[in-house]
């Protein structure tokens, strides 16, 4: 029997895409996708596995710059500065806030993660339900929102740990995306590496957030003033170790979708996101 939906706890669904063990199945009520059953260990497990090499992180964080960019260019610390990263990995974002003048903590799940952000002089914590009432002026989720488990629940503490007009920014791959590459895929098995490229170019976590389900999680959590936008891109393919000439070959094609999602974007007056991830910034008042 498939769970009942992590966003709105109902039972209906439809399958989207079968693959052996596993499910992506779409909530009839409220539109989410999610995989049933959810491979939190196997995830976990993952991520781990990536933090044991340090030359792994390192390409990873290197390539994952690009993603932070537009926070760190337009965003100056608010109120205090004080800065929390949810999943904050080996610190590379929680790093390149520190220098721009944020007073910055994380919380990493992952033992081997979290000692790699401390080895840099980073406060990072265990849980996120440890942490004090309104302690954050904003908190960000780079990637991290589609492996919660209770996600209503999680933003929620978010929202507690904020202080009053404080701000989360929520970054995660877009459902809309990740199913058009998917479907295409199927459909295109020539010439050979056009379509290994489609292969790799999609993914589906445990939660798959589209727009519309991401804008009613942070409101039914207690956020306002919501704006989402086609997030930036990473360079390359972080997960993929490639030649210099494959990783400007994956750029130039994510350039180009990410341009067609901007039209996209601009003529629909941001009510239409198709760009492979998606960011959302919302306020607690």
């Amino acid at each position: 029997m498939t769970r009942e939906c992590p966003l709105c706890a109902r039972s209906r669904h439809r399958d989207v895409v079968v693959n052996g063990a596993w499910r992506l199945v779409r909530c009839v009520e409220c539109g989410l996708y999610y995989r049933d059953p959810p491979p939190s260990e196997v995830l976990r497990q993952h991520y781990d596995e990536i933090y044991e090499d340090d030359s792994a992180s390192d390409y990873i964080d290197e390539r994952r710059r690009a993603v932070f960019s537009t926070f760190l260019t337009k965003f100056r610390p608010l109120g205090r500065g004080r800065l929390l990263d949810i999943g904050c990995g080996s610190g590379e974002f929680l790093a390149l806030a520190r220098e721009r003048g944020w007073s910055v903590e994380g919380v990493e799940v992952s033992p081997r993660g979290a000692a790699l952000a401390r080895r840099r002089g980073l406060t990072v914590h265990a849980e996120l339900d440890d942490l004090k009432d309104e302690a954050y002026d904003v908190v960000t989720l780079w990637n991290v929102i589609d492996f919660f488990a209770r996600p209503g629940a999680d933003m929620r503490h978010i929202h507690r740990v904020l202080a009053p007009g404080g701000a989360t920014l929520v970054r995660a791959p877009n459902a809309v995306f990740q199913l058009a590459v998917w479907r295409l895929s199927r459909l295109l098995v020539w010439p050979g590496p056009v379509a290994k490229l489609l292969r790799q170019a999609y993914f589906f976590q445990p939660l798959v957030w589209s727009p519309r389900t991401l804008r009613t999680l942070l409101k039914d959590t207690g956020f306002a003033d919501i704006r989402l936008w086609n997030s930036e891109l990473s360079y390359g393919d972080p997960y993929h170790a490639a030649s210099p000439a494959r990783e400007r070959m994956v750029t130039a094609v994510k350039l180009g979708l990410r341009g067609l999602a901007q039209v996209v974007a601009l003529t629909s007056r941001h009510r239409v996101l198709i760009g492979s991830s998606i960011s959302a910034l919302a306020r607690k008042h």
